[in-house]
């Protein structure tokens, strides 16, 4: 009986719950790190109040359509900064000597301009190659090759003054070869011709034989008028009439061998570019892409019309003789075969990065020319 009482109390006993354990104070969750209050996140530092003003000298008088293009860069950077920096425009002339500014940039006698860089030849002797350069780079290759390597260039070949070339350029159309009193027929006609041109064309013409003078666009006119010159070279119909030519030169002598395009090129005074904020600087770039792009489409079109308004007003619309074309290009082709033997090694560079360019881009064009058979 003890046994069978011991027995059951042992089951109850093994059936019993076992006592709960007491727990054990649950751990406090740590607190948690501040949630990382998102830093607020930080506010752009407001656009600063500063103003800024630039005086900006084109080399080009008033009614010159690149003097007008130059002044809408000018407008457009001041309407699109708020007037926060203002590009106050100026004709050439007005401040400095036209053709003079970049000297005037370095001094910070003017603080920019709109120009063709082939007016420095006095100080840079690659400036040729980047302005109506003989044989060279055609209005539609010549905005991609300056986008990609020129502004690089002539900031290499600038590098000691306090300039800096702002990307964006205007290529210009192929120029007219001449306008003249008399009409070119042979190469014989060139010899003694006294012509007004400029850049490494001047030195193609003078190798051809012409009396070869320079001044700027304002002073042709009257130089002509007055029998100072016979011919002089200077920019595409557009351009020609308005500054009035049609009424100075019977011939307008066309050809392209001579000028296959014209870049103008935006300088600024580089301390002064440096010291702006980077949305103003962002501000001018634009500016000076967009206005350039809408320059050409205006001229590129202008030049149709402007082309009939010579012929109507009774100028003589001539192309240049076929042998006069190739005595051009055989003697540009030799002169630019000699600087590459004799011409800085920043000369050679940007020569053979044109020529290869031009090859190259010859080659894309006529890949996608059409051929159909007759």
């Amino acid at each position: 009986m003890v046994t069978a009482l011991a027995l059951v109390g042992a089951l109850v006993a093994g059936c019993a719950p076992a006592a709960p354990t007491t727990p054990t104070t649950p751990t406090t969750p740590t607190t948690p790190t501040t949630p990382t209050t998102p830093t607020t996140p930080t506010t752009p530092s407001a656009p600063s109040t500063e103003k800024f003003t630039f005086k900006i000298q084109t080399s080009f008088d008033a009614a010159n359509p690149a003097h007008i293009y130059g002044a809408k860069i000018c407008d457009a950077v001041t309407a699109m900064s708020g007037g926060r920096l203002e590009f106050k425009p100026f004709t050439g002339g007005s401040i400095v000597a036209a053709t003079k500014e970049m000297d005037a940039i370095d001094t910070k006698a003017i603080d920019g301009t709109y120009t063709c860089t082939m007016y420095n030849l006095d100080k840079w002797p690659e400036a040729g190659l980047f302005s109506a350069r003989p044989v060279g780079l055609t209005a539609e290759a010549a905005p991609v090759w300056f986008q990609e390597y020129g502004i690089d260039f002539i900031n290499r070949m600038a590098a000691k003054y306090d300039v800096v070339a702002i990307p964006g350029i205007c290529p210009q159309p192929p120029e007219v070869f001449a306008l003249s009193k008399k009409n070119i027929l042979t190469v014989n006609d060139i010899k003694g011709l006294r012509m007004r041109t400029s850049g490494d064309g001047g030195e193609i013409m003078t190798r051809l034989g012409a009396s070869v003078v320079f001044m700027p666009g304002g002073e042709l006119y009257e130089a002509m008028q007055r029998g100072v010159i016979d011919a002089f070279e200077y920019s595409s119909p557009s351009i020609n009439w308005a500054m009035s030519f049609q009424e100075i030169a019977e011939y307008q002598i066309f050809s392209a061998t001579r000028a296959p395009s014209d870049p103008l090129v935006f300088y600024l005074n580089k301390s002064r570019w440096n010291s702006l904020p980077a949305d103003l600087k962002a501000i001018v770039m634009a500016a000076v892409q967009s206005v350039t792009r809408e320059q050409q489409m205006w001229i590129d079109n202008d030049n149709i019309g402007a082309t009939q308004r010579f012929a109507d007003f009774g100028c003589k619309m001539v192309h240049l003789p076929p042998d006069v074309e190739r005595a051009v290009i055989d003697t540009a082709n030799a002169f630019y075969a000699e600087k590459a033997l004799t011409g800085t090694p920043l000369y050679k560079e940007i020569l053979e990065s044109q020529v290869a360019f031009i090859t190259a881009s010859t080659q894309q064009s006529s890949l996608n020319t059409p051929a159909p058979s007759a």
